[in-house]
């Protein structure tokens, strides 16, 4: 399946542009993304996830590490990462938290765009992607092939991508008579701001949004789905932290509702974030 679309493009190389955006911004991606409550949830949920099928003693592959805080959580679970990151920035400030935290001999990190680190001549337990970063990856039929190959038989891929289909932002952003943000993924890809603060506010890098059936098609059938869910489907994306955290009772009550219905058959298409779970199947 090919799953590029027309859309906003940028001229010359979009991994340049892609690894320039993240150096800019690893020194406070942490300050940032670390403070936000409804991304943090995400983070939360997609490492649960990881954890019930990524075993102490396993070794993964993670395609877009960032600072490295999900490589060292699953390090402090006796998990071996090798995480890697098209921004050499961030890739560096993973390398200084390893050490920091004492877990060299469980997490190394390498300077690589997702596709790239998925055709890596090694063999893998499984790999783990979270933050959208595959929604940023300009060849995605090329990442789901190279991890068909490194990910052993039976081994899991737990990977979060931005949908295209957001219920919330489809019902409440009319409704803050902002229409275009509500219906902008629809279409083709367009430009997203990589973070809520300067200098990453100003920096915006092409994002194609994806439901989750155009997501998991380039990765069958090698892999099978064994789960999936919807997050931020009933409550409020990442952009929209400031506005939700003004009504914490309500907050948790959505988010209540979400935990228990999130994975049923309809929020789990309609989250702005979608949660897949993929395992690979045995050859023959």
């Amino acid at each position: 399946m090919h799953v590029r679309r027309p859309g906003w493009t940028l001229p010359g190389d979009p991994y340049a542009h892609l690894a320039r955006g993240y150096d800019l911004t690893a020194r406070t991606y942490d300050e940032v993304e670390g403070a936000n409550r409804l991304s943090e949830r995400v983070r939360r949920l997609v490492r649960e996830a990881a954890t019930s099928v990524f075993r102490p003693g396993d070794r993964i592959l993670e395609l877009g590490c960032g600072t490295g805080r999900d490589a060292a959580f699953f390090a402090r679970h006796g998990i071996r990462v090798v995480a890697t990151d098209i921004s050499p920035a961030m890739v560096e400030a993973t390398r200084a938290r390893a050490v920091r935290d004492g877990l060299e001999g469980l997490v190394t990190a390498h300077v690589a765009a997702a596709s790239v680190a998925a055709e890596m001549e090694d063999t893998f337990d499984g790999a783990y992607s979270n933050g959208a970063v595959l929604n940023m990856e300009p060849d995605l039929t090329r990442a789901s092939r190279g991890l068909a190959t490194c990910v052993r038989p039976g081994g899991h891929a737990v990977l979060a991508v931005a949908n295209r289909l957001s219920l919330f932002e489809l019902l409440v952003y009319p409704l803050l008579l902002r229409p275009r943000k509500a219906f902008r993924k629809l279409g083709a890809s367009v430009p997203i701001p990589i973070s809520r603060e300067d200098p990453g506010k100003r920096y915006v890098v092409p994002t194609r949004f994806l439901t989750p059936k155009e997501f998991v098609g380039p990765f069958l059938p090698a892999f099978e789905v064994v789960a999936r869910r919807g997050l931020q489907a009933i409550t409020p994306p990442w952009n929209l932290v400031e506005e939700a955290t003004r009504f914490p009772a309500a907050l948790e009550a959505l988010e209540r509702l979400e935990d228990r219905f999130g994975a049923g058959p309809v929020l789990r298409d309609v989250g702005a974030i979608s949660l897949v779970v993929l395992r690979r199947r045995h050859v023959g």
